[in-house]
């Protein structure tokens, strides 16, 4: 569920279904900026947004995202890795959202 006002983002999320026999699953967060009429023109949120608890090493399946601009795009990108995920990486770990800021609204994502 992905909740939007003007200038932050709750996100959360379910585990994946196949964690492949392992138990050490954690999740990071990539946030991008996204152009207002090319949404693949993105590049990375820089140091002025905020993660809470934390953007990387996630254990549970939600983060708070503050200090984001309003009326801007944003993509996030969650990232699901364990202790071999460096040995075999994959687009299949990742999934993604693109919301506007001051939107109101709830998305579900299912990683």
């Amino acid at each position: 569920i992905s909740n939007v006002n003007e200038t932050s983002v709750n996100l959360e999320w379910s585990s994946p279904q196949n964690k492949g026999g392992r138990e050490d699953v954690s999740y990071n967060v990539v946030c991008k900026r996204c152009g207002a009429s090319d949404l693949n023109r993105c590049r990375s949120c820089g140091s002025g947004v905020h993660f809470s608890p934390q953007q990387n090493g996630l254990k549970s399946t939600r983060v708070s995202i503050t200090d984001l601009l309003a009326h801007t795009n944003y993509t996030f990108e969650i990232w699901a890795v364990n202790g071999v995920s460096k040995q075999n990486p994959s687009q299949d770990q990742a999934v993604s959202v693109t919301v506007t800021t001051n939107q109101a609204g709830k998305l579900f994502i299912i990683l």
